[in-house]
């Protein structure tokens, strides 16, 4: 492979044994992945000075290979340099108590007073260890201080301001600034590009396409995938590309599609040895949105089973399998499981929390025929959801169960039902396939109701249509009933 700054960034200033390591073995390699296995590979059968062993841990980690940093970890533990890495590798593992570990290790580190840029190493550990919680877990002030200061020391520091803009972007995530996270992600765009760090390229790429819905997504995507096809060739890269375009497709209400594509990211996450959470709770909404619930249900408990490393996300899970058994009528269980984890969701402080906790509950309502109270949760939902600007899936599902609520419970007083109004426009001027299809399902119930035999008959050549042209696997069961009942 040709020379890249994900590994040669830190050559200025480590010492030229282990400079001189990782430069014959990029030369060798084919490509990134290939790089980090030839490294690996190197430790393992011999005894290597331990800075090469600390780099071979800190590209595995890169490329999110623990299998290989497991058999590391084996051979080298005990060495303090190795342990914050080892430890946030566990943590990321599952093993959240070894977060706390990183903490420490990296004190004792810090008081023998290394060079900069370990010191510069061990406070983003520190830090990375705070934001793998944020906002549930809280970075110390004076943690980011350090590292600013240290940046500021020497003009080679600099390419740590990607990681830096990196986790500020996750920070402005979660505090609902979306400006603050774009103008993050840019930032270190274009300073990894400077330093040619492909990596973390096609890693903020990845990142910024998930702020788009639709043609500059799937731009972002294809430049990510170039860069992961051609230098680095990591699974996790791969799966991450694949994810997003996902939930492209799932915007479209291409549900069937999007299922598709998740199924394969989890696939290659897990012949890699990585957990599959995210995947695993985007499968089981978009399960529960076409209607099989016993599926979804399956993901939900997988998801939760993959949280196991990010326990903040385990509520998420819950509220998942919440949905799926009202669906599936089992309204004392779902009940149950709200009331059992209610609290636990207020007590997070974590607003997206909160939100499913709103759509769960309406959904419980909608099941028992409290149309109002259903209605009441569910803005509230898409009102927090609306507010930070996350996921556009979510805010068009909740949409579509207003419009649900108004059309079954005619709280409008006639047929027009706003919600519906908006979600027909959005579909229409955002070129969203699977959500008219959803609008017009909506639209033939009112056909139903008010024994518009004309107006159904116009419903059902449209869907048909739409079915066709677009493959919308999931509409094709509710068009049959719709025809059979037609012609009854």
């Amino acid at each position: 492979m040709d020379s890249i700054g994900t590994i040669t960034t830190y050559f200025p200033f480590i010492d030229e044994e282990t400079k001189n390591v990782l430069e014959s073995i990029m030369i060798k390699a084919s490509d990134y992945y290939d790089f980090v296995h030839r490294l690996g590979d190197l430790v393992l059968k011999n005894d290597s000075p331990i800075m090469v062993v600390y780099f071979a841990i800190h590209h595995s980690i890169l490329a999110l290979d623990y299998p290989l940093i497991d058999m590391i970890r084996k051979k080298y533990e005990g060495h303090q340099i190795l342990g914050p890495n080892l430890f946030m590798s566990s943590a990321f593992q599952g093993s959240v108590e070894d977060i706390e570990k990183v903490h420490e290790l990296a004190d004792a580190i810090l008081a023998t007073e290394p060079e900069d840029w370990i010191a510069l190493e061990m406070h983003f550990m520190k830090f990375e260890a705070d934001m793998r919680n944020y906002p549930t877990t809280m970075y110390k002030t004076s943690t980011m201080e350090k590292i600013r200061e240290l940046i500021d020391s020497h003009p080679n520091f600099g390419f740590y301001e990607i990681i830096l803009n990196d986790y500020l972007a996750i920070r402005a995530h979660h505090d609902g600034d979306p400006e603050g996270r774009i103008r993050c992600i840019d930032r270190g765009l274009e300073i990894a590009e400077n330093y040619d760090d492909r990596l973390r390229v096609a890693h903020l790429l990845i990142r910024k396409a998930g702020l788009f819905k639709d043609k500059e997504a799937r731009e972002l995507l294809e430049q990510a995938y170039e860069i992961v096809e051609s230098s680095l060739g990591i699974p996790a890269n791969f799966a991450d590309i694949i994810y997003y375009l996902s939930v492209l497709d799932a915007i479209r209400g291409d549900f069937n599609n999007a299922i598709n594509r998740l199924l394969r990211a989890v696939s290659i996450r897990e012949r890699a040895g990585l957990e599959s959470g995210n995947a695993s709770l985007l499968l089981s909404h978009m399960y529960n949105v076409i209607g099989e619930p016993e599926s979804a249900l399956e993901w939900a408990f997988m998801a939760e089973n993959q949280f196991k490393s990010r326990p903040y996300l385990v509520n998420r899970s819950i509220l998942f399998q919440i949905w799926s058994l009202t669906l599936l009528k089992k309204m004392p269980e779902a009940q149950i499981l709200l009331d059992t984890t209610r609290e636990s969701v207020l007590k997070s402080g974590d607003e997206m929390q909160l939100a499913w906790l709103y759509f769960v509950t309406g959904v419980i309502d909608i099941e028992r025929g409290e149309f109002a109270l259903a209605s009441s949760s569910i803005e509230q939902a898409l009102r927090i959801y609306e507010k930070f600007n996350w996921g556009y899936t979510a805010q068009l599902m909740f949409l579509h169960h207003l419009a649900k609520i108004e059309v079954y419970s005619s709280i409008t007083g006639d047929e027009f039902s706003p919600s519906l109004a908006i979600l027909e426009e959005k579909a229409l001027t955002e070129n969203l396939p699977g959500i008219l299809g959803q609008v017009l399902l909506l639209k033939a119930e009112i056909a139903i109701m008010n024994n518009d035999e004309s107006l159904l008959r116009d419903i059902i050549s449209q869907l048909r249509l739409l079915t066709t042209e677009e493959n919308l696997q999931f509409l094709r069961p509710y068009l049959a009933r719709l025809l059979e009942n037609y012609r009854r």
